[in-house]
């Protein structure tokens, strides 16, 4: 007998061996630091970012040289081939290498950096084109993978650039890093790349490499430093095979492994667990056994290979059964042959028994494993199978299992069968079956109350099923319906709600009262219910098994008027009109009540109080007839008698006054004011209720007397004319005394206020003219500012052209 297997695999064992047949590609990543490829113009300076080395030392491409007329250079492309192996630095004209050094003591350098692969993949090796500078170098590999896991990849010893071997590029010349003209060195060997592959843990290799991490380890030389400029891989392939396995004839070794493998990483070698040790893909003579099988790729990662060769006998038995199909609880007959041989000890499983022939009942379909053994003690055995064929299970489900009369009840099979399977429901128990065939589902209705057993029986391929039965229960329905005392209602109102319905042992009422709140009443009523706002009231009745919805009933309730208002004006004098804002809210009539037996439906009334007196104003707001609220203001109105404006005044009217007799004193006599107001005529006013008052100047004056209540209305009169004429003999101080004291500091003739045309001189002893005036003008005692001394003054006044002068002395004192 032959076996054939193939599978793919992943490399379990790790090794370490340099395949330089293997070839690595480039492998693009981001993560340099520094550019130290002058790759155009004649400034190393301008186009490079630092120096490499302790003696001011840089690369340059092909291109500066020839630009420069130097010699030396790298790759313009940046492109290194070595055999099977090819590198690809980053463009000369951006960062292009990593640049480390011991805790990054170097200017411009690293302790430490990471190359990120552009596209993360899977590889079996990886590669660096690096070097060294000021001495040999050290750094640890890490892997990175996109799984979040990482693996140590080894040590590199990186080599100094000048000398090292063996390398896989040299004398590319190394540049001073000056503005001017510059200079190369190490021409025609010096200086070296060379090329340090790392391995990847076998385990690993499927996985996808995120970035690789690279830690510089400090050396002898605390000035050395490494340079890594490209990554390049070999891809991983995995691994895969297929073998073949011939069993071997019992009693020899005869039998046989063969195994293809393809993939992986060449070269691959083979080694076989047998004794002798086999190393090729197929082994051979092997007896009946266990074998393994090891492939080594060129990575030293080991797959390992293990399969069976069994005993292969010339004997073969033949089971079978009789009948071959039986149903659970029948029997069946095995029976075993032998072809080519004698067989011998026959045992059966499962069992136990044993014979060429036994009989079985199975209760589910089973396998029946035959065992013997030929004339070498060679194990034999077949196989053959009783199928017992499915009893069907007869059963179902009833939803609802109790209704009400007349609900339909739904029967749905709920038990197992076959297509081809019968069903006989025994009739439904007499219930008229509205749809359904088969296995239904079924809707059936009862036309009367009562408790009915359902049974179903279901035969399949002559296997007949238990019956099933379930009871159906049909109930009697209540009777739900209510009715209502009083519908509209005012809001907050209370109406009555009876039940008028039937019902029958343990039924229970859900009453819903939209949004009422019951007062009194529980179970079936009777209830008495407040509404603040119209409601809907339904009834269900509930027994249990049957329901019954009464008909609604909408009980409106009548939003509760709110009386309110203003008035424009609540005092006034009569007769005063007040007009009445109604604010009320949710009403359509109104009753006004103004106080005074006035009585008025208009919505904003507009009313005149002819009469003084206080009014209290009730405003009754009325909605749909039926509801209302009334708001009373107490004292709102005020209505004041008029004020009446009188008085009379000494002296009198139309009588001339002298100028220095011109005071008037008035007698208010108005009544129902409060404050009063003067006009006298000359410009001067006054709020004095009984004043008295001196003109200035001669003339006649009418006087205006205001009077004014507490709420301001307002009556005036006037009386004319009140006369002022000049005196008729001037009142002349003969003295005066100008010393600050603020008694009679100056000399003045009141009656001069009179006669402004009057000019008056007054003269010194010596007859010098010390003062003019014209009009009522005092003298204050100096002259051009100065003070006079204290003496007697002689005056002339001129009151007027056809009088006669006054002439006499005034005394002037200090």
């Amino acid at each position: 007998m032959k076996r054939i297997f193939t599978i793919t695999l992943l490399f379990i064992h790790t090794g370490i061996q340099l395949l330089s047949a293997q070839t690595y590609t480039p492998v693009p990543v981001t993560g340099f630091n520094a550019d130290i490829v002058a790759e155009a113009g004649t400034n190393a300076v301008a186009v490079t970012s630092t120096v490499i080395d302790g003696s001011n030392h840089i690369l340059h491409s092909q291109a500066f040289a020839a630009t420069n007329g130097i010699g030396g250079g790298i790759i313009n492309s940046g492109t290194f081939v070595s055999g099977t192996r090819t590198y690809q630095m980053n463009p000369y004209t951006g960062l292009n290498a990593l640049y480390l050094s011991a805790a990054g003591n170097v200017a411009n350098s690293l302790p430490a950096g990471t190359l990120t692969l552009v596209t993360p993949a899977s590889f079996s090796k990886l590669s660096i084109l690096a070097f060294g500078t000021e001495n040999n170098s050290t750094v640890t590999v890490t892997l990175n993978y996109t799984d979040g896991t990482s693996a140590n990849a080894g040590t590199l010893q990186i080599k100094d650039w000048f000398f090292g071997t063996p390398f896989i590029f040299s004398g590319m010349g190394r540049l001073t890093r000056t503005t001017t003209f510059p200079t190369v060195d190490g021409l025609p060997s010096n200086p070296r790349m060379y090329a340090f592959d790392f391995n990847i843990p076998c385990a690993d290799q499927s996985k996808l490499i995120r970035s690789v991490s690279f830690l510089y380890i400090q050396g002898p030389n605390i000035s050395s430093r490494a340079l890594i400029m490209a990554l390049s891989g070999v891809q991983y392939t995995p691994l895969t095979y297929t073998h073949t396995v011939t069993d071997a004839i019992c009693g020899g070794a005869n039998g046989s492994i063969a195994v293809t493998a393809s993939g992986g990483t060449a070269p691959l070698s083979y080694s076989w667990n047998t004794t002798p040790v086999q190393t090729t893909p197929t082994a051979t003579g092997l007896a009946a056994g266990f074998y393994t099988l090891s492939i080594k790729d060129g990575n030293n990662c080991i797959t390992a290979v293990t399969d069976t060769v069994d005993k292969l006998s010339l004997v073969k038995l033949v089971a079978a059964a009789s009948p071959a199909k039986i149903c659970a609880g029948e029997t069946a007959t095995l029976s075993v042959t032998a072809t080519g041989g004698a067989a011998t000890n026959y045992s059966w499983t499962p069992g136990p028994a044993t014979g060429s022939t036994v009989s079985v009942s199975p209760t589910d379909t089973t396998s029946y494993i035959v065992t013997a053994q030929d004339a070498f003690g060679c194990q034999l055995k077949d196989t053959v199978e009783v199928a017992v064929k499915p009893t069907p299970v007869a059963d179902f489900s009833v939803l609802p299992d109790v209704v009400c009369l007349g609900t339909n009840h739904t029967l749905t099979f709920t038990g197992t069968a076959g297509a081809a399977a019968t069903y006989d429901w025994h009739n439904f128990s007499g219930a008229t079956v509205q749809n359904g065939t088969g296995a239904g589902p079924y809707d059936i209705r009862f036309n009367t109350a009562g408790i009915y057993p359902v049974q179903l029986q279901v035969t399949e391929d002559g296997c007949v099923s238990n019956i099933a039965t379930h009871s159906i229960m049909v109930s009697q329905p209540p009777t739900a319906s209510f009715s209502v005392s009083k519908t509209p209602v005012c809001a907050g109102e209370t109406t009555t709600i009876n039940f008028t319905g039937t019902y029958a042992g343990n039924a229970t009422p859900v009453w819903n009262w939209g949004g009422g709140t019951v007062q009194s009443g529980s179970g079936f009523g009777p209830y008495t219910v407040t509404y603040q706002r119209s409601g809907t009231v339904s009834l269900i009745i509930q027994d249990n098994i049957c329901a019954d919805t009464a008909t609604p009933v909408t009980i409106t309730a009548i939003p509760m008027p709110v009386a309110d208002f203003t008035t424009d004006l609540i005092t006034g004098c009569a007769p005063t009109e007040i007009s009445f804002d109604n604010l009320s809210q949710q009403a359509d009539t109104y009753e006004w009540s103004l106080g005074n037996g006035y009585q008025t439906g208009d919505t904003d009334p507009v009313y005149s109080y002819n009469t003084p007196g206080t009014y209290t104003v009730t405003l009754k707001a009325i909605a749909q007839g039926q509801c209302s609220t009334s708001v009373t203001k107490t004292a709102l109105i005020s209505i004041l008698p008029p004020p009446v404006a009188a008085f009379t005044a000494a002296p009198g009217t139309n009588y001339p006054v002298e100028f220095k007799n011109g005071t008037f004193t008035f007698n208010n006599t108005s009544q129902f004011a409060a404050a009063y107001n003067w006009d006298f005529g000359d410009g001067t006013l006054s709020e004095v209720e009984d004043p008295q008052h001196k003109y200035e100047l001669p003339g006649s004056y009418r006087v205006t007397l205001y009077a004014k209540n507490e709420i301001g209305c307002t009556d005036s009169i006037s009386h004319a004319w009140y006369i002022i004429v000049p005196d008729l003999v001037l009142e002349i101080p003969n003295a005066f005394s100008p010393n600050g004291d603020g008694i009679n500091d100056r000399w003045s003739i009141d009656g001069l206020k009179a006669r402004p045309a009057a000019t008056t001189e007054i003269y010194n002893r010596w007859g010098q003219i010390v003062f003019t005036g014209i009009g009522y003008t005092p003298w204050d005692g100096t002259r051009g500012g100065r003070l006079l001394p204290a003496g007697t003054y002689y005056y002339v006044i001129k009151t007027a052209a056809d009088e006669k002068p006054y002439t006499g002395w005034v005394a002037l004192l200090r």
